[in-house]
Protein backbone atom coordinates (compact mmCIF):
# COMPACT_ATOMS: atom_id res chain seq x y z
CA UNK A 1 0.00 0.00 0.00
CA UNK A 2 2.84 2.41 0.84
CA UNK A 3 4.34 1.79 -2.59
CA UNK A 4 0.98 2.58 -4.23
CA UNK A 5 0.64 5.89 -2.30
CA UNK A 6 4.24 6.80 -3.14
CA UNK A 7 3.63 6.04 -6.85
CA UNK A 8 0.42 8.11 -6.76
CA UNK A 9 2.26 11.11 -5.25
CA UNK A 10 5.05 10.85 -7.82
CA UNK A 11 2.53 10.51 -10.68
CA UNK A 12 0.56 13.57 -9.53
CA UNK A 13 3.79 15.56 -9.22
CA UNK A 14 4.88 14.77 -12.77
CA UNK A 15 1.40 15.22 -14.24
CA UNK A 16 1.66 18.93 -13.39
CA UNK A 17 4.80 19.13 -15.52
CA UNK A 18 3.07 17.82 -18.61
CA UNK A 19 0.63 20.72 -18.65
CA UNK A 20 2.94 23.32 -20.12
CA UNK A 21 1.44 26.75 -20.54
CA UNK A 22 2.49 28.73 -23.64
CA UNK A 23 5.58 30.78 -22.89
CA UNK A 24 5.36 34.39 -23.99
CA UNK A 25 8.62 35.32 -25.58
CA UNK A 26 9.88 38.18 -27.68
CA UNK A 27 10.86 37.80 -31.32
CA UNK A 28 14.15 39.55 -32.16
CA UNK A 29 14.29 42.17 -34.89
CA UNK A 30 17.44 41.91 -36.96
CA UNK A 31 19.45 44.31 -39.07
CA UNK A 32 21.32 42.22 -41.60
CA UNK A 33 25.08 42.53 -41.94
CA UNK A 34 24.68 43.47 -45.63
CA UNK A 35 22.09 46.19 -44.95
CA UNK A 36 24.19 47.71 -42.16
CA UNK A 37 27.24 47.85 -44.41
CA UNK A 38 25.50 49.06 -47.56
CA UNK A 39 22.98 51.58 -46.18
CA UNK A 40 24.84 53.13 -43.26
CA UNK A 41 26.13 55.55 -42.21
CA UNK A 42 23.38 57.68 -43.73
CA UNK A 43 23.34 61.49 -43.64
CA UNK A 44 19.80 62.56 -42.80
CA UNK A 45 17.89 65.73 -41.97
CA UNK A 46 18.36 66.90 -38.40
CA UNK A 47 16.01 65.47 -35.86
CA UNK A 48 15.18 66.01 -32.23
CA UNK A 49 17.76 64.59 -29.86
CA UNK A 50 16.21 61.74 -27.92
CA UNK A 51 18.73 60.71 -25.30
CA UNK A 52 22.07 62.42 -25.67
CA UNK A 53 25.24 60.44 -25.09
CA UNK A 54 28.80 61.56 -25.60
CA UNK A 55 29.32 65.13 -26.86
CA UNK A 56 32.39 65.91 -28.94
CA UNK A 57 33.45 69.44 -29.91
CA UNK A 58 35.10 69.84 -33.31
CA UNK A 59 35.81 73.53 -33.92
CA UNK A 60 32.40 75.21 -33.95
CA UNK A 61 30.60 71.92 -34.50
CA UNK A 62 29.06 69.77 -31.79
CA UNK A 63 28.81 66.05 -32.46
CA UNK A 64 26.26 64.50 -30.11
CA UNK A 65 25.97 60.74 -29.94
CA UNK A 66 22.57 59.13 -29.47
CA UNK A 67 23.26 55.60 -28.29
CA UNK A 68 22.72 52.91 -30.95
CA UNK A 69 21.17 55.44 -33.35
CA UNK A 70 23.88 57.79 -34.58
CA UNK A 71 25.32 61.28 -34.30
CA UNK A 72 23.63 64.69 -34.28
CA UNK A 73 25.66 67.40 -36.01
CA UNK A 74 25.07 70.87 -34.55
CA UNK A 75 26.51 74.15 -35.87
CA UNK A 76 27.54 76.03 -32.74
CA UNK A 77 29.18 79.14 -34.27
CA UNK A 78 26.57 81.34 -32.62
CA UNK A 79 26.53 79.93 -29.10
CA UNK A 80 23.15 81.46 -28.25
CA UNK A 81 21.42 79.84 -31.24
CA UNK A 82 22.93 76.47 -32.17
CA UNK A 83 21.59 75.04 -35.43
CA UNK A 84 20.93 71.34 -35.91
CA UNK A 85 22.50 70.52 -39.28
CA UNK A 86 22.33 66.77 -39.82
CA UNK A 87 21.78 63.44 -38.22
CA UNK A 88 24.30 60.77 -39.20
CA UNK A 89 22.40 57.52 -38.80
CA UNK A 90 24.77 54.80 -37.61
CA UNK A 91 23.01 51.80 -36.07
CA UNK A 92 24.93 50.37 -33.14
CA UNK A 93 26.91 53.54 -32.51
CA UNK A 94 28.05 53.99 -28.92
CA UNK A 95 31.24 56.01 -29.07
CA UNK A 96 32.89 58.63 -31.27
CA UNK A 97 36.25 60.35 -31.63
CA UNK A 98 37.65 62.98 -34.01
CA UNK A 99 41.19 63.44 -35.23
CA UNK A 100 42.50 65.62 -38.08
CA UNK A 101 39.02 66.16 -39.54
CA UNK A 102 37.99 62.51 -39.46
CA UNK A 103 35.18 61.18 -37.32
CA UNK A 104 35.67 57.65 -36.00
CA UNK A 105 32.54 55.84 -34.88
CA UNK A 106 31.64 52.31 -33.97
CA UNK A 107 28.73 50.57 -35.64
CA UNK A 108 28.14 47.35 -33.72
CA UNK A 109 31.29 45.39 -34.63
CA UNK A 110 32.55 47.76 -37.32
CA UNK A 111 34.61 50.95 -37.26
CA UNK A 112 33.47 53.66 -39.70
CA UNK A 113 35.56 56.67 -40.64
CA UNK A 114 33.88 59.82 -41.96
CA UNK A 115 35.53 62.89 -43.46
CA UNK A 116 33.97 65.87 -41.67
CA UNK A 117 36.43 68.56 -42.74
CA UNK A 118 33.63 70.09 -44.85
CA UNK A 119 30.63 69.66 -42.57
CA UNK A 120 28.22 70.25 -45.47
CA UNK A 121 29.76 67.37 -47.45
CA UNK A 122 30.27 64.56 -44.94
CA UNK A 123 31.41 61.36 -46.59
CA UNK A 124 32.36 57.85 -45.63
CA UNK A 125 36.04 57.18 -46.30
CA UNK A 126 36.53 53.78 -44.67
CA UNK A 127 34.82 50.91 -42.90
CA UNK A 128 36.72 48.23 -41.03
CA UNK A 129 34.54 45.20 -40.40
CA UNK A 130 34.60 42.99 -37.32
CA UNK A 131 36.91 45.22 -35.26
CA UNK A 132 34.87 45.12 -32.03
CA UNK A 133 33.23 42.18 -30.24
CA UNK A 134 29.46 41.89 -30.66
CA UNK A 135 27.33 42.48 -27.59
CA UNK A 136 24.04 40.75 -28.37
CA UNK A 137 22.26 42.93 -25.79
CA UNK A 138 23.71 46.25 -27.00
CA UNK A 139 20.70 47.67 -28.82
CA UNK A 140 18.02 46.27 -26.51
CA UNK A 141 16.33 48.81 -24.26
CA UNK A 142 15.72 46.30 -21.50
CA UNK A 143 18.89 44.32 -20.88
CA UNK A 144 16.89 41.53 -19.21
CA UNK A 145 14.80 40.91 -22.33
CA UNK A 146 17.58 38.82 -23.88
CA UNK A 147 16.50 35.95 -21.61
CA UNK A 148 12.99 36.15 -23.05
CA UNK A 149 13.83 36.11 -26.74
CA UNK A 150 12.13 33.22 -28.56
CA UNK A 151 15.29 32.42 -30.42
CA UNK A 152 18.57 33.96 -31.50
CA UNK A 153 20.17 33.45 -34.86
CA UNK A 154 23.38 35.49 -35.00
CA UNK A 155 23.80 34.58 -38.67
CA UNK A 156 20.79 36.82 -39.49
CA UNK A 157 22.54 40.01 -38.38
CA UNK A 158 22.52 42.33 -35.40
CA UNK A 159 19.59 42.35 -32.97
CA UNK A 160 18.24 45.91 -32.91
CA UNK A 161 15.03 45.35 -30.97
CA UNK A 162 12.25 42.89 -30.35
CA UNK A 163 8.53 42.51 -31.00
Amino acid sequence: MKLFVFALIIASFFSGCTEMKPYNCDEPIYLSFDKLRSDYPAIKKPKKIGKAGKIYVYGDILLINEKNKGIHVVDNRVKETPIRKYFIEIPGNIDIAVKDGYLYADSFTDLVVLDIRDIDHIKLVDRKEEIFPYDIQQALNDKTIINHLCSRDESRGFIIGYK
